[in-house]
């Protein structure tokens, strides 16, 4: 199936987002919460493949989060859990059902919508994340290789996509795009390669998700961008407008503004906060950002751009 030409904005950001985890899979729920519009693009398109069902979902009681394993009831012919209050309790099927991203879509999308030449089948070069794709055309007469690799944030693919840049006699050099939204600086590969990170190659079109041609071939070649970019992340003076990527999120609530605002700081500062710590610094009552934003129509699309580790949250935009 050839691939949509375009992508919405928000539905291409959720592609890259996936593309970062070790296993790019996205379970049913958190479609679920997504826009209408763009869970119906994301299941039409051909990107998402069904895998498997979960095993166990989070539950929130007075105790707090817990992970609880789900059993499969013959008589129901679906998966479910005993509750002491309610008896059986049978999850919506559809947000148990885990969902992988079809790399080789991604992939395919890349090279329409780049318009690569010598584009045939994608040559992998570090297995379920490396791939040479074909050649992007840098000028009139000038084409270069393009490749695409994602998690260049991990030391092992970072080592193993390095030595297959050194394997390649004859192709060196050209563009490699990446899903990796901040690359390293300190990387070093060899060849010379122009590592670009699709998140910054984007159009300044709020509305779908499209690389511009141009700005790679400018920044492949040494040449200014005609125009500048869209600011990745960006809150307005009064911290009640938050852009993400041209996602404009209002927050009236001092408390929800007060997490934010938090946030951006550290993000532009490069740090992670304490998960309490902030929601405390904004007179918020809740134990959880998920609980802080309750109500909020903008959560599902913040989220995304949100890392909760270890007690630790930070923007991942």
């Amino acid at each position: 199936m050839r691939p949509q030409p375009a992508l919405a904005r928000n539905a291409g950001e959720l592609v890259l987002a996936l593309l970062e985890q070790r296993q790019p899979a996205v379970a049913g729920s958190v479609l679920t919460d997504l826009d209408p519009d763009i869970r119906l693009q994301l299941r039409s398109s051909g990107c998402l493949q069904r895998t498997s069902v979960r095993q166990s979902i989070q539950i929130v009681d007075e105790a707090g989060t817990a992970a609880v394993d789900l059993q499969w009831l013959d008589a129901h012919q679906r998966y479910g859990l005993f509750d002491a209050a309610d008896g059986w309790v049978i999850p919506d099927p559809e947000e148990i059902t885990l969902y992988r991203l079809d790399t080789a879509w991604w992939l395919a999308w890349l090279t329409a919508e780049l318009d690569l030449v010598n584009a045939g089948r994608p040559i992998e070069l570090v297995a379920d994340h490396a791939w040479d794709l074909g050649d992007f055309r840098v000028s009139r007469k000038q084409v270069v290789p393009l490749l695409f690799a994602r998690r260049l944030r991990a030391p092992d693919v970072r080592a193993q996509f390095a030595t297959a840049l050194a394997r390649r006699a004859g192709r060196s050099g050209g563009v490699i795009l990446t899903s990796t939204r901040r690359v390293i600086e300190t990387l070093k590969l060899p060849g010379a390669h122009c590592l670009m990170p699709v998140a910054e190659s984007l159009t300044a079109d709020a509305a779908r998700f499209r690389l511009d041609a141009a700005l790679i071939q400018g920044l492949y070649l040494g040449q200014p961008p005609d125009a500048a970019p869209m600011p990745v992340l960006d809150l307005s003076p009064d911290g009640m407008t938050l852009t993400i990527h041209g996602d404009v999120l209002h927050f009236r609530g001092a408390v929800q503004r007060a997490i934010v605002k938090q946030l951006v700081e550290a993000h532009r500062s490069g740090k992670r906060l304490r998960t309490g710590a902030v929601l405390a610094k904004a007179g918020s009552s809740a134990d959880s950002l998920v609980k802080a934003f309750s109500g909020s129509p903008h959560w599902p699309t913040l989220s995304r751009h949100l890392r909760q580790e270890q007690g630790c949250c930070w923007f991942e935009p």
